[in-house]
């Protein structure tokens, strides 16, 4: 092959999968709030498999029966746990929307100490640099007081629709407004009753939809499709188990850490819980961690003069690493990691296309193609040998 050819074909290359990188962007962009209703029956109507197939074979109970007591009673489980912990939980999130924005009105005083603590260390300095720097820092103040007079005013009613959402005193209200209400349908649930009413549908002809996808695909194409399948399931499914048990032991190092400080009279916050799960959440997000939310929030209260929660944080924070670093190896191997500038690219690119949904969607999506590329299912790039 000659250097012109090669370059054409380099050239080919790059726009061929750059279209399909595209593409996939757009698909995602604007495809998947329309197509999502169907593909999350596709899914549903697999997992229900089993159920339904253990039905028709035990009982009198014909396929599309079958797969309608099936959807029902993974809907009523579903409602069942939202009823049993949706309420308090959204009830405890409007508490903690509520400490929030007191916090943020209170941060004046944040202001106030970083200052004296600036001035602190500007009058250790000789004098004709302590003159200088004293007007600076004194002008800078002054502006970002103005400044965050001007936001902290407004942060009420920003954060006050977000809580809103968990406001409950509807259900107080009288049932005359339920006829205006119906009128006005919201596009959720007509998605939710048509995810629903297909998931019955596939889940009864489950067969027939993978026997006609399967005619569609050539020999090698479906030898290639189960093997895919039986890869991501055997991967993803791991990989998701392990990160779970991860967010679960972070969790619950913040709940003890918390509740040990809260005992000592260092911690006085009663919405232990939330920051748990929220630390929980961040931490599983790559490239983020706990230090995200701990180190800045031990800076605070170390600016603050808070020595002892300061303190305590830290060391809570030195804990979870250290745990974190023993457990994560054996839970997820490494065999699946990313590198990190991959990771941010993803991270960034889900969130600009996906919303704060792409930021964890995104992620996996780059694993999966990994471990197909990998396996030789499909050739996106050369792996190297030192892989």
């Amino acid at each position: 092959m000659t250097d012109v050819e090669r370059k054409r074909k380099a050239i080919i290359n790059t726009v061929y999968y750059g279209m399909l990188i595209l593409g996939a962007a757009l698909a995602i962009r604007f495809g998947l709030g329309l197509f999502l209703p169907i593909i999350l029956a596709f899914i549903f109507a697999a997992l229900l498999q089993r159920p339904k197939n253990y039905l028709v074979k035990k009982t009198f109970l014909k396929k599309g029966a079958a797969a309608v007591l099936c959807v029902f009673f993974g809907i009523s489980l579903v409602a069942l746990l939202i009823s049993l912990v949706g309420v308090r939980v959204a009830g405890e999130i409007k508490g903690f929307i509520d400490y929030i924005i007191i916090r943020l009105q209170d941060i004046d005083s944040l202001v106030t100490a970083i200052e004296t603590a600036v001035y602190s260390f500007i009058a250790r300095l000789p004098d004709f640099i302590e003159g200088t720097l004293k007007e600076s820092t004194e002008a800078l103040f002054t502006g970002i007081r103005e400044y965050l007079a001007g936001q902290t005013a407004e942060v009420p009613e920003q954060i006050g629709s977000l809580g809103s959402l968990f406001n409950l005193s509807w259900i107080t209200k009288p049932l005359s407004g339920v006829v205006s209400t119906a009128s006005k349908v919201p596009s959720f649930l007509i998605a939710f009753l048509v995810c629903v009413i297909t998931t019955c549908f596939m889940t009864a002809d489950y067969d027939v939809i993978t026997d006609f996808i399967n005619a569609q695909l050539s020999e090698k194409r479906r030898e290639d499709f189960k093997r895919a399948k039986a890869l991501l399931k055997s991967s993803l499914g791991k990989m998701g188990k392990a990160y779970l048990l991860i967010m679960l032991v972070t969790f619950s190092e913040m709940l003890i850490g918390l509740s040990i400080l809260k005992l000592l009279g260092i911690f006085n916050s009663s919405y232990i819980v939330i920051i748990s799960v929220a630390t929980a959440i961040v931490d599983i997000i790559p490239v983020l961690g706990t230090g995200t939310v701990l180190i800045p929030w031990a800076i605070v209260c170390l600016i603050m003069g808070n020595y002892p929660m300061a303190i305590g944080l830290g060391i809570l924070y030195g804990v979870i690493t250290v745990i974190r670093q023993v457990v994560e190896p054996k839970l997820v191997a490494g065999q699946l990691g990313l590198p990190p500038f991959v990771t941010i690219s993803a991270i960034y690119i889900g969130l600009k296309t996906m919303g704060v949904l792409g930021m964890f969607i995104a992620p996996v999506m780059i694993i999966m193609v990994k471990l197909l590329n990998d396996e030789g299912i499909i050739h996106l790039w050369k792996i190297s040998e030192k892989e």
